[in-house]
């Protein structure tokens, strides 16, 4: 019959995993702002890469994002701080002030977030680009690495292995 020994190390182990227990919520936020950190990078390069439009030029039809309006999603994008909901723990990402096209309409300049969803979902008079969605669907599988090594990370810290 077989006989197995177990020592001290079992005991430091279980003790460690007792630690981990409680810091579930730490280690899941960070692990979070680690992907949507690669995410928002990849929404960043794409607008970056949005063809702009003069205002004045003398396309009657659909047109494309105002340099103003461009310069607005790249300050106004950001990561918010993290949420639980419903058992849940959220990060979003999205676009926060207003541009400095300002308007008749928009005394402080256009909602940076209203911009975002016009370029991405296209309206009658701005063409669609969609560049959220796109970054998204692109950026998943590195987002998920990102996530997995800071998880990684944070877990041999605590077990005392970092």
């Amino acid at each position: 019959m077989a006989r197995m020994t177990i020592g001290k190390g079992v005991d430091d182990y279980i003790a460690n995993l007792d630690k981990l227990k409680y810091r579930v919520p730490e280690v899941a936020g960070k692990a979070l702002y680690q992907g949507a950190r690669v995410v928002a990078d990849q929404i960043r390069a794409n607008i970056e890469a949005l063809p702009t439009e003069e205002r004045n030029s003398r396309n009657r039809g659909r047109r494309n994002p105002t340099p103003e309006e461009k310069a607005g999603l790249l300050e106004g994008l950001g990561i918010a701080k993290k949420r639980m909901e419903n058992g849940n723990i959220n990060v979003k990402i999205g676009m926060d002030g207003y541009n400095s096209d300002v308007t008749e309409k928009y005394p402080k300049g256009k909602p940076n977030a209203m911009v975002a969803r016009s370029i991405e979902s296209g309206t009658t008079f701005i063409q669609r680009h969609p560049f959220i969605s796109s970054a998204v669907r692109s950026s998943k599988a590195a987002a998920e690495a990102a996530m997995e090594a800071e998880v990684d990370k944070q877990i041999a810290e605590i077990m005392g292995d970092g």
